[in-house]
């Protein structure tokens, strides 16, 4: 019995991993498929394996969160606006170098995540 119990406890964690997995999967590919079609890729490469080698309007996501924090990004992501206007120095800095500021788009953090996820894939 106590090895039945084992048995059960290992697949049920086994399918609960397989199914993370998938879900990680299902997530950077509906991630890609928004960082195309919200027109991501206009202003933003991700390391010469994916788009632009050089930044284009705003910066190379190659090691994005390298250099931010997750929190940081997705607040930005969410209202850079609001961000730059706030005083945030990394906020302000990039808003110097680069001659346009990214527009506010309406997502929800699901979707945001998933090009999170995406952009991660590609690091």
């Amino acid at each position: 019995m106590k090895k039945l119990f084992v048995v059960v406890i290992a697949l049920s964690l086994s399918a609960a991993a397989f199914a993370q997995g998938k879900g990680n999967a299902k997530s950077i590919a509906n991630g890609k498929f928004l960082f195309e079609d919200w027109g991501c890729t206009a202003c933003h490469g991700i390391g010469p394996s994916y788009g632009a080698k050089d930044e284009l309007q705003g910066p190379n996501l190659s090691g994005l969160y390298k250099r931010r924090t997750e929190a940081w990004v997705l607040k930005f992501t969410k209202n850079p606006a609001a961000m730059i206007e706030s005083g945030d120095k990394d906020a302000v800095e990039m808003s110097k170098k680069f001659s346009k500021t990214m527009k506010t788009f309406k997502m929800p953090d699901s979707e945001w995540n998933d090009i999170f996820a995406f952009i991660k894939s590609k690091q």
